[in-house]
């Protein structure tokens, strides 16, 4: 039987292949003629190696064909049989845990399995393609209402990302505004890449998940990212590491760039030892220690020239490529606050944003306790603030400290003269920090990383006696 079945799913391929003619519909054919033979076969092994397990299947359903039929048809009387399930004999409601609900099982068979796949992938693009239209429909509310401030006000809400600044609505149309602009330049990168290259539509999705939209996207939980930052601070850290004490592969490529290697690796090794000692000073923990972060770079942040393009960017010698390595990865590991970047995540597409939002927050003096709880989380995640466990007044209270360090200060402190003010730098050094910093909280994901930074626990009893 397996021959033949083997031979007519051949047949199958052949006759799909020439008439269509094309390659991808025989691989189609391909597969589906291999699932088909390979459900068929267990289906023959099954009955001809366990004929017993094979007869109680067929009683079981004999037994339960008997049963559907003896049973009442009615939609009536099925309700009251639910209801006397719940309710019990004396009409008192029961537990939930008390009544049964019988849930279908997932068919083993894999033709069975593609077609629910097929279908669940078909329903899911139809929802996001609603909800996006839905978003869209919103979003050009909220511009309509920031056109009349505009003009009550006497100006024109300009177009494009400025637009998004004007003012007149609420902080949580203006998070659901840039969202949708995310969205839309998502959607947009996506066409291009299915209309240009739909081949290699497959390979792109599969290196870059975050490149759909937000209603096609999985959201995380806070768990889950909370563990991947972590793991992200301590391969950074190992790459501060290796790159301080060993020169790159690809030093070796160049017989007259030994000196350059070896102050690159001085001067990463200078940084290390500046960024270990300002992290054991004393109030460097929590977000009360990002001002003595701040503090240690103020030279580096406030210059009387306006900063080079290159500093801006945060390229060059700006930031070592570590640590910028090492953002990134934090930052993919929230995929609804990793910036408008098409594929690849942008640290500075990222900063770019906060920066945006900080500066709508402080323009239009909006208060923080106004804020809902998940778009409370929201800002603090993309700042890279906190982490599971994290209450709504922690959250405030550090989103508060970033405000004050990243935008009010700076403003007055130019105001008066300091000069100019590189807010990416700022920015991207309190993102670093927080982000070390909740590895060392104690409702963090990861327990055997955060072990590293809390030591060993001495017995209280121990150490009054060695003082004594």
């Amino acid at each position: 039987n397996y021959i033949l079945l083997i031979n007519n799913h051949t047949a199958l391929v052949k006759m799909m292949g020439l008439l269509r003619g094309t390659r991808r519909s025989a691989i189609i054919a391909i597969l589906l003629a291999t699932l088909l033979s390979i459900s068929s076969h267990y289906s023959v092994s099954a009955s001809a190696i366990a004929p017993p397990l094979a007869a109680r299947l067929a009683t079981k359903r004999k037994a339960q064909k008997v049963a559907a039929t003896s049973a009442p048809s009615s939609t009536e009387s099925q309700n009251a049989a639910s209801v006397s399930q719940i309710e019990g004999p004396t009409g008192a409601t029961t537990t939930p845990s008390a009544a049964v609900t019988t849930k279908k099982a997932a068919s083993s068979n894999p033709i069975v399995q593609l077609a629910t796949y097929v279908k669940d992938s078909f329903v899911n693009f139809k929802n996001g393609l609603g909800q996006m239209n839905l978003d869209h429909r919103r979003c050009n509310d909220i511009r309509t209402k920031q056109r009349n401030f505009a003009t009550n006000n006497g100006f024109k809400r300009p177009r494009g990302v400025k637009g998004i600044q004007t003012g007149g609505i609420s902080y949580e149309e203006y998070d659901f505004l840039r969202k949708g602009l995310v969205d839309r330049n998502k959607l947009f990168a996506v066409s291009m890449v299915m209309a240009c290259l739909p081949n290699y539509f497959v390979y792109y999705l599969w290196s870059f998940p975050d490149m759909l939209p937000s209603p096609f996207l999985k959201v995380k939980d806070m768990q889950e990212i909370s563990r991947e930052r972590c793991h992200a601070v301590i391969s950074t850290l190992l790459d501060i590491e290796k790159g301080a004490r060993v020169a790159p592969w690809t030093a070796k490529l160049n017989p007259f760039g030994g000196r350059a290697t070896q102050r690159a690796m001085d001067r990463l090794g200078t940084f290390v030892s500046d960024g270990s000692a300002a992290l054991e000073e004393y109030g460097v923990s929590g977000p009360s220690g990002c001002k003595v972060i701040l503090k240690k770079l103020r030279d580096e942040m406030y210059t009387k020239d306006a900063p080079s393009k290159q500093r801006m960017l945060l390229a060059g010698n700006t930031i070592p490529k570590q640590f910028v390595k090492g953002l990134t990865k934090a930052i993919s590991a929230d995929p609804l606050n990793k910036g408008s970047s098409m594929f690849g995540i942008s640290p500075l597409k990222h900063i770019e944003s906060v920066t945006r939002a900080d500066e709508f927050i402080i323009d239009q003096n909006v208060d923080i306790d106004s804020i809902n709880s998940n778009l409370l989380s929201e800002a603090c995640s993309a700042r890279l603030i906190g982490g599971p466990g994290w209450t709504d007044d922690e959250r405030k209270d550090a989103l508060l400290r970033w405000l004050k360090e990243a935008e009010v200060k700076p403003r007055a402190e130019v105001k008066a003269g300091a000069g100019h003010y590189n807010g990416n730098l700022a920015r991207a050094a309190l993102m670093c920090y927080n982000a070390l910093d909740a590895t060392r909280d104690p409702r963090s994901d990861s327990r055997l990383m955060r072990s590293l930074y809390q030591g060993q626990m001495v017995d209280p009893m121990k150490m009054i006696e060695g003082a004594n």
